[in-house]
């Protein structure tokens, strides 16, 4: 038995043109707003093999009536990416999307939601560790959602550092400076995003960054990941997460845990919103992104799609087949 339904596919080219930041930032309100519904279901699963990975986010938006995944794979240094989005009531395909700029693109609008809330419409400095891509997204994500006075940036190589300085303050107008030293830049700015490769060893403690406001780390999302190490989240007076399993899956948390960092006033990203800002004492954001981040930009980029006539439409190539 057939039925005859189309999808549409969104090539990296697709995703680009239609990803400006206003729309990035208002899915991830809706994301984050999603968690708290309780009419959202997710899952993960890892697979780890001899000569690749890959890793599937699956999920269930009911109160959207979505229903989709988000799988991402890597064979040597080479990793693609592909969301998959579905109507939740009849099981149809709505498209597929080009994940690779969803990724980088959803948690940086994630963390600068966060960013803005704890702004509270004030001007900020931005220090950033890290000079790759998703730093760039991290800094065009919280210019588009705040009013940066100043950005600094730190990475351990000189040449990435400076490009990155040279680059993003062409693109964004404003005045980015490339610092020689964590420190420096840790005592140059209000919020510190941390947005590197984090491999094995943690880099930043809770001596290195007193009297900071805000602290926004995205990088270590998987147990052997490391940005920071567990003392910072002890000297935090407030941590917010944007899905409670980073308490688990984050290589920084689960060493704070284990070294007796209690997690139960740890809030979820969707409550800090609706809250009022402390900027009494440290505030960490911490993000390991999770898959309702990723649907619902897929599908407002599916939206957009439609509306300016971008991508490609083909039929769906599942079958249909009734159970009984």
């Amino acid at each position: 038995m057939s039925k005859s339904t189309s999808m549409l596919l969104l090539s990296e080219d697709d995703v680009d043109a239609l990803a400006s930041m206003p729309l990035a930032l208002q899915a991830a309100k809706t994301a984050a707003d999603l968690a708290l519904s309780g009419n959202i279901v997710t899952g993960r699963v890892q697979i780890n093999g001899p000569a690749a990975w890959m890793r599937l986010l699956a999920g269930t938006l009911t109160d959207l009536d979505l229903l989709g995944y988000k799988e991402f794979h890597r064979v040597g240094q080479d990793v693609r990416y592909h969301v998959h989005v579905f109507r939740e009531s009849t099981g149809e395909i709505i498209g597929v999307v080009d994940g690779r700029r969803i990724t980088s693109l959803r948690t940086a609008a994630t963390a600068a939601v966060a960013i803005k809330h704890w702004a509270g419409g004030q001007p900020i400095r931005l220090g950033l560790i890290g000079s790759g891509e998703e730093a760039k997204e991290g800094l065009r994500a919280v210019a588009g959602a705040c009013n940066i006075t100043h950005a600094s940036v730190f990475s351990p190589t000189p040449q990435n550092r400076a490009s990155f300085a040279v680059v993003m303050s062409a693109e964004l107008g404003i005045e980015v400076v490339a610092h020689d030293t964590m420190a420096a830049v840790v005592s140059d700015c209000d919020v510190l995003y941390v947005a590197t490769s984090s491999h094995h060893d943690p880099f930043l403690r809770a001596s290195d960054i007193e009297g900071l406001g805000m602290l926004a780390a995205i990088g270590s999302t998987q147990p052997i990941h490391r940005e920071l190490t567990g003392d910072v989240f002890a000297s935090a007076e407030t941590v917010v997460v944007d899905t409670r399993d980073a308490l688990h899956e984050s290589g920084d948390c689960i060493e704070a845990t284990q070294q007796g960092w209690l997690t139960d006033h740890v809030g979820l990203l969707g409550s800090y919103l609706h809250e009022r800002a402390s900027r009494s004492g440290l505030t960490i954001f911490k993000s390991i992104g999770s898959v309702e981040q990723d649907l619902v930009l897929a599908n407002d980029l599916l939206a957009a799609a439609h509306e300016q006539g971008r991508g490609v439409s083909v039929a769906d190539v599942a079958s249909l087949r009734v159970m009984r």
